[in-house]
């Protein structure tokens, strides 16, 4: 089997690899979870780490189990959810959905305008089918709320064909996750990412530092990052990225006070620190 891939990934998730830090007991809960097909809300604030607890879980997966994972990022809508499962399952060779394609003389240089042509009862169908009678594990990542209609098909997953689900968002309300609160109601089928413990939150630092070149800075200031990111590892790398730029720093001093404003101006996003890390190489 192949190793996971990711389908529909939108290019800010693709950032460059951050160590995973202070996670060991919600990397163990997951691993726990995927053991024991068990679907799961894993939750937090932007910037907090899901992604990349997620992403450094199903590296360390085995084979048979990981090319069986089908992580989506960004998807929106009923249609194309649908279609990028089914796509995800013609990538690793699911025989039901192979076998279903054969049948109707779909060919690999067919199988995208076969995949567009179908209406949404009959994406249902061959989703069900390969579902049913394999063993997957579907990560949604990124997502808007989730409608009424997707969260039909995600329940019926769930509910109906053994597949757990794993939702990565921002909060526990109908108004964060959308229509599937009813999936994920107790403490069981939720995992919540807080704050980093301080020794990881260090430690991330010092990473940054050696990351983003900034060991020729004075490193006075740097204690003070750590505390206005609130040990969030998100934000703690974002501003260690724009200390790195010139115009935040006075010589070798950093302009603390205006890495921070303009990392809460700007908010979360993976898309700007691979540009900002960009820059840190280039002008090392």
């Amino acid at each position: 089997m192949t190793p996971p891939t990711t389908t529909d990934v939108r290019p800010e998730t693709r950032i460059t690899p951050t160590p995973l830090v202070g996670r060991d007991s919600e990397r163990l809960r997951l691993r726990q979870a995927l053991e024991d097909r068990q679907s799961l809300l894993i939750w937090g604030p932007a910037g907090i780490g899901k992604t990349a607890l997620v992403m450094k879980v199903l590296k360390d997966l085995p084979s048979a189990v990981a090319g069986s994972t089908i992580y989506l990022s960004g998807v929106d809508g009923l249609q194309p959810l649908l279609r990028s499962l089914l796509r995800r399952l013609y990538e690793v060779e699911d025989p039901t959905l192979r076998q279903q394609l054969h049948n109707e003389g779909v060919r690999e240089a067919t199988f995208d305008s076969w995949l567009r042509s179908l209406p949404t009862s009959r994406l249902k169908g061959a989703l069900y089918r390969s579902m049913e009678a394999g063993q997957y594990w579907v990560f949604l990542d990124h997502l808007p709320p989730l409608t009424h209609a997707v969260a039909k098909v995600v329940k019926e997953l769930v509910r109906m064909r053994d597949t757990p689900v794993y939702l990565l968002a921002r909060g526990l309300s109908e108004a964060e996750i959308g229509r599937v609160t009813d999936l994920y109601w107790s403490d069981r089928q939720r995992l919540s990412l807080g704050p980093l413990p301080q020794r990881a939150a260090r430690d991330l630092l010092q990473w940054c530092i050696r990351r983003f070149g900034l060991a020729r800075l004075n490193l006075e200031g740097f204690p003070e990052l750590l505390r206005l990111s609130e040990q969030n590892p998100g934000t703690l790398i974002k501003m260690c990225a724009l200390a790195a730029q010139p115009r935040y720093q006075y010589g070798s001093q950093i302009k603390t006070k205006l890495i921070h404003i303009d990392s809460l101006v700007s908010g979360y996003n993976p898309l700007i620190l691979l540009k900002l890390a960009e820059r840190a190489d280039e002008g090392r």
